[in-house]
């Protein structure tokens, strides 16, 4: 009898954290990308001022 692999055995979890991580990571470059621009147009904004 061949010895089956943990990921086959656990290929739920697997897929499941999979899914969690790759929306989280998206959720945190959306959220970098966002303070990013915020930051440079509040920087744009000062300069028009002076």
């Amino acid at each position: 009898m061949k010895n089956t692999s943990w990921i086959r055995k656990n290929w739920l979890l697997v897929a499941g954290v999979t899914f969690i991580g790759v929306h989280l990571g998206t959720y945190l470059l959306q959220r970098a990308a966002k303070q990013s621009v915020k930051s440079q147009s509040g920087s744009q904004q000062k300069s028009i001022e002076e």
